[in-house]
């Protein structure tokens, strides 16, 4: 049962770091925590690990929304200081963090009937954005970067059942802006996609947006000033979503030409285009089909008939109006389009970039907000059901912390780093970064038997952090914490933890203060 949680103030050398010792539990509709009264980004520290952990504010809860998947992040933002992809459990309980920095799209995707995490993600200045796939043990099975001179774009990444990844692609270009009153010797942002070969990383397939549309067919208008320089190429298509279908066919979105469309996987051409100035469709839902605005992360819920997307719903002269995620029925034979639902932030969220909605397994739907750091989950016929913020909602669009998209999987993890482990006042504190089977922590003396050992302590696991008592009749001077799962067989072990005796002192207890 969600509770009110308290805030703890670590006492040291004259200041305090809020929210030391994770695991609290998230707030439940605060108020505060909407006005920023618990920072622009409301994070937890841990004594065991590095790891930062994100509190939420959970403003709606369903039990429907319980179906043992994990929530999926890729956090970054001015506020956040360890930018990487990250994983909650069902209560919002930090699971897994990796420091990649900037980062996009975290996903659990199938390659030889095995999951992996996969991700692209930018470290910084004087890099590139690299993708990866993580097996469940968190090692780099697979890295992949574009060929032929292109950058990773970062923003899709999806592998296919033939070995072969799909990723976005960007470039700075020459091009003449002379028709849209640009100079003649102008310089773009040309975007695209390529497939490439996992295991030799060549490349299968290559295709580019500007050799198949034309500026004056986009959505944004040619900015005044050095846009459109070499230090400043104009972006006036930006791809923000591919996917391959089982025909081989790519399904693809541009966020500044507002368009869905479907490419032929043989000859790069258009088979069709929604939306946008170059629509192809008659629109059976009075315009609210083919008007989507600056949308993200299309998919086919069945192919080649059935749409899902994110809209923005950004109009051309940068309004913002309320996001939504949609499903739209394509009739590619008689080209006609029609929504058949639509799902809206109870919040009147407007996401002026990134965003994404999934169709879950149990047919629920979950929108992420993008730029918005906040996510819903609906019944298929739009029924909210569960509401979450991992950031204040008068601090949206700020981009103090955010997600370029939400999304849900199972997933296990069986890190092959041992569990963590500290002392801290009449505790040990515990903790083991992307382990999922972890369901119990025994205390254990250092020289003890793991193959036939009796606890000196258990406690159930607690989140991403528990705390494990240290018995006040203990005669042992070094520990060690294993990490048990439901069968109480030992996962992991720490290291030998020696004890504070008698005279020595540990940081003392954090102070609780009532919220």
């Amino acid at each position: 049962m969600l509770q009110s949680r308290v805030s703890i103030y670590l006492l040291s050398i004259g200041f305090h770091i809020p929210d030391v010792v994770g695991d609290l539990g998230p707030y439940f509709r605060s108020i505060s925590y909407e006005h920023a009264g618990h920072g622009k980004w409301p994070q937890q520290f841990y004594y065991s690990s590095d790891a930062i952990g994100p509190i939420l504010n959970i403003q709606r809860h369903s039990d429907e929304c319980d179906s043992g998947q994990y929530t999926f992040l890729s956090l970054l933002g001015s506020e956040v200081s360890s930018a990487g992809p990250m994983i909650l459990d069902e209560r919002g309980n930090l699971v897994w963090t990796s420091p990649y920095g900037r980062n996009w799209g975290l996903d659990v995707q199938m390659l030889d009937g095995e999951p992996y995490l996969t991700f692209c993600a930018w470290p910084g200045p004087g890099t590139h954005v690299t993708c990866y796939m993580l097996d469940s043990e968190y090692e780099e099975a697979f890295v992949i970067r574009p060929q032929n001179g292109w950058g990773a774009d970062g923003t899709e990444f999806q592998i296919t059942p033939q070995r072969t990844a799909v990723l976005t692609t960007s470039m700075f270009a020459p091009y003449d802006l002379s028709p849209v009153n640009g100079p003649r010797d102008g310089w773009i942002r040309d975007v695209g996609f390529q497939e490439i070969d996992l295991e030799t990383g060549a490349l299968l397939f290559e295709w580019r947006w500007s050799d198949h549309w034309n500026i004056t067919d986009v959505l944004v208008e040619f900015p005044r000033g050095t846009e459109g320089s070499r230090e400043a190429p104009w972006d006036p298509f930006h791809i923000n979503s591919v996917h391959k279908d089982t025909a081989g066919n790519y399904l693809v979105s541009s966020r500044h030409t507002s368009t869905v469309g479907y490419i032929d996987g043989s000859s790069g051409e258009f088979i069709w285009t929604l939306g946008g100035k170059r629509n192809m469709f008659r629109d059976l839902s009075n315009g609210a089909a083919t008007s989507i605005s600056m949308q993200h992360h299309a998919r086919f819920l069945k192919e080649h008939s059935t749409l899902t997307l994110f809209n923005n719903g950004v109009s051309a002269g940068g309004a913002y109006y309320r996001s939504k995620g949609m499903v739209i029925d394509l009739d590619v034979q008689a080209m006609t389009a029609k929504v058949l639902q639509e799902y809206h932030s109870p919040h009147r969220i407007g996401s002026e970039s990134r965003g994404s909605m999934q169709v879950l397994d149990n047919n629920n739907v979950l929108l992420g907000y993008g730029v918005n750091a906040g996510w819903s989950e609906f019944s298929m016929n739009g029924d909210l059901l569960c509401d979450a913020h991992f950031g204040p909602e008068s601090r949206f669009g700020a981009e103090d912390v955010l997600s370029y998209r939400v999304l849900k999987r199972n997933w296990k993890g069986r890190p092959k780093t041992a569990p963590d482990g500290v002392q801290r006042g009449t505790g040990i504190f515990v903790s083991w970064n992307g382990a999922t089977e972890v369901v119990t922590w025994a205390l254990l003396a250092a020289n003890a038997d793991i193959r036939n050992y009796t606890p000196l302590v258990s406690v159930p696991k607690e989140g991403f952090e528990t705390r494990i008592p240290v018995p006040v009749n203990l005669t042992t001077s070094s520990v060690r914490a294993a990490a048990l799962d439901g069968q109480g067989n030992v996962l992991g072990i720490t290291r030998d933890l020696d004890l504070f005796r008698k005279g020595e002192h540990a940081i003392q207890p954090p102070l609780v203060v009532q919220d």
